[in-house]
C-alpha cells in the first residue's frame, strides 16, 4: 500500500471547526471535552495539535499568511514609521518582503526546483553501542555506562566485590612499571577513558608488549591462507597447547619482516607468493609421502579451493561484471555485483552460494575454514542462475573482439578463466564442442544459436576443478 496514494493528504495542514449545538458556559467555568477518533491509516497520527476558542458567532479558517514577528514589526512601523526595529526584526521583515516580489518568486522557484533534482545521500541507520557515543536506551535497568567494573560474587551483579582496574598479561608484559607503561590519563573533559587506546599500544608493542606474538599471529595466518596450513597448525593457540611452529625461523622472520615494513600486510602476501615454497608444482611423490604424509616441510605445493566469497568475486570479475566499487552499505540482495564481503550477514536469510562452498558460521570465531564436497556444489555451478548469467556475459566479452578464429576465441577464454592457454587437446575439443552446440541451438529453432553455443563453453571453463582451486 501506497500511503501517498491511499491517504493523499498526508503531509499537508489540516484545519476544522467545530460549533456547539447549544450555547454553554456559566459564571463558575465550563470544562469543555474533546474527544477525536481517527479511522484511517493506523500508522498515521495527528501532529503539532492547536486547539483555539471563540465566541464569534462565525469562526474562520483563514489564518494570518504574515508571521508573528513581522505582524509586530508592521504594526510598530503603522505607529511610528521613523522606529529603529532591532536587528533580528529588520532582518525578518526585510527577509518577508523579498516573498512578495513576483521576480524573486520566480527566481526561488528555480531554486527549488533545482534543489530538487539534486542527488540525496543514501542515509543508513546503524546501531552503535560503544563508549564515547551517546547511549541508545532500550528496557535495561541502570545507568547508560557502568563508571566501574566490579569482581561479582557467584557471577551475581548484586553482589559486587573489588573493583577491577585495567591491566594486561603479565607473560606480556616486560616494562617495570607494568600497565602503566601504556596507560595515559584522557584530557579533562574527555568522552572516553582511554583503556581502548591503552590495549591498543600494549598489543603493538614489539619491545615491551605483545607486539613480536602479534606479528606472529598474524603472518601465520597469511601463511596458512595462502598454504593452506599455517606454521603453527593451531593458528588460534600459540600457547603450552597449542603446536609447536614446524619452522620456527621462518616464523620470526616473516614477523619481523612485517613489523620492518610498517606492519603492510600486503607486503607479506607477496613476500609468500614470491617464494620458492609457494611456486613449486602440486606432484605427488611416494617417497616423499611416506617420510612426510602430512606436508609439514612442503615437499610440494597442496592444491585448496578458494573460499565462498572469493568464488563468487572471480565468477564475476571472469565475466566483467565485478562492480569495484569500495566501502559503502552492504546487502541481502544475491544479485548485487559488487564483493561478496558486501553481503550482510542474516540467520535467517542466509546467501545459498556463501552456505554451499562453507562459508563460516558468523556467531563464533573459527581458525581455520572447513572445506567440504558435495553434490549441490556441482548442480550449483550448472544450474544457478548467477552462474548463467556469468557465463553469458563472459560470451559476450569473448565475442568482443570481432573476426578472430574460433581457437583464439577458445584461447583467449582460457586465458581469462584459467591463466593459461589449452593444450593441443583442449583446444580441439572446445572448438568441436562449440561447434555441435550451436548446430544443435540451431535444430531446436533457437535464432541466438552461436551465443548460447559459446555461453555453454564459458559455463564450462567456469565450473572446472582448475577455476575452482588454487594449484
Amino acid at each position: 500500500m501506497n500511503a501517498a496514494t491511499d491517504n493523499p493528504l498526508v503531509g499537508k495542514d489540516h484545519a476544522a471547526v467545530f460549533e456547539l449545538e447549544t450555547p454553554t458556559g456559566f459564571d463558575e467555568g465550563t470544562v469543555l471535552t474533546f474527544t477525536l477518533t481517527f479511522k484511517n491509516h493506523t500508522g498515521h497520527a495527528i501532529g503539532r495539535p492547536r486547539l483555539s476558542l471563540t465566541t464569534k458567532a462565525a469562526a474562520s479558517l483563514e489564518g494570518s499568511p504574515i508571521p508573528e514577528l513581522v505582524a509586530r514589526s508592521l504594526a510598530a512601523l503603522t505607529e511610528q514609521s521613523d522606529k529603529d526595529l532591532p536587528e533580528a526584526e529588520t532582518a525578518a521583515l526585510r527577509k518577508w518582503a523579498f516573498t512578495l516580489d513576483p521576480h524573486w518568486q520566480q527566481l526561488q522557484k528555480a531554486l527549488d526546483d533545482h534543489c530538487n533534482d539534486e542527488p540525496k545521500a543514501a542515509v543508513v541507520k546503524a546501531l552503535i553501542c560503544s563508549e564515547g557515543v551517546p547511549a541508545l536506551r532500550t528496557h535495561s535497568q541502570g545507568g547508560d555506562f557502568l563508571p566501574h567494573t566490579h569482581f561479582l560474587q557467584r557471577g551475581d551483579p548484586n553482589q559486587k566485590g573489588e573493583i577491577a582496574t585495567q591491566s594486561f598479561l603479565q607473560v606480556l608484559m616486560r616494562a617495570p612499571e607494568q600497565e602503566k607503561h601504556w596507560q595515559v590519563p584522557p584530557p579533562p573533559g574527555w568522552r572516553t577513558s582511554y583503556q581502548r587506546r591503552a590495549l591498543a599500544a600494549w598489543i603493538t608493542d614489539v619491545d615491551h608488549g605483545a607486539g613480536h606474538l602479534l606479528a606472529r599471529v598474524i603472518v601465520n595466518r597469511l601463511w596458512q591462507h595462502h598454504m593452506g596450513r599455517g606454521l603453527v597448525g593451531t593458528p588460534s593457540d600459540f600457547g603450552f597447547k597449542g603446536e609447536r611452529p614446524t619452522h620456527p625461523e621462518l616464523l620470526d622472520w616473516l614477523a619481523q619482516e612485517l613489523i620492518d615494513h610498517g606492519w603492510r600486510l600486503k607486503y607479506v602476501h607477496k613476500l609468500i607468493m614470491t617464494s620458492a615454497a609457494y611456486r613449486q608444482g602440486d606432484q605427488y611423490d611416494k617417497e616423499r609421502a611416506a617420510r612426510d604424509p602430512e606436508n609439514l616441510w612442503h615437499w610440494r605445493r597442496v592444491p585448496h579451493r578458494l573460499e565462498a566469497e572469493i568464488i563468487r568475486d572471480a565468477l564475476l570479475a571472469v565475466s566483467g561484471t565485478l562492480d569495484p566499487t569500495m566501502f559503502g552499505p552492504g546487502t541481502l540482495d544475491p544479485k548485487h555485483k559488487r564483493r561478496s564481503i558486501y553481503f550482510f550477514v542474516k540467520r535467517s536469510k542466509l546467501i545459498p552460494t556463501m552456505v554451499l562452498f562453507d562459508a563460516p558460521e558468523p556467531l563464533q570465531g573459527i581458525e581455520q575454514r572447513t572445506t567440504t564436497t558435495i553434490a549441490p556444489q556441482a548442480l550449483l555451478l550448472m544450474n544457478n542462475k548467477l552462474v548463467r548469467d556469468c557465463a553469458e556475459h563472459f560470451a559476450r566479452r569473448l565475442a568482443s573482439a570481432e573476426g578472430q578464429a574460433w581457437a583464439e576465441t577458445v584461447r583467449r577464454g582460457y586465458a581469462l578463466a584459467l591463466g593459461r592457454g589449452p593444450s593441443e587437446q583442449e583446444l580441439t575439443d572446445s572448438v568441436q564442442f562449440v561447434k555441435e552446440q550451436e548446430e544443435s541451438y540451431r535444430t531446436a529453432g533457437q535464432t541466438n544459436a552461436r551465443h548460447l553455443a559459446w555461453t555453454d563453453f564459458c559455463q564450462v571453463l567456469l565450473g572446472l576443478n582448475e577455476f575452482l582451486y588454487v594449484d
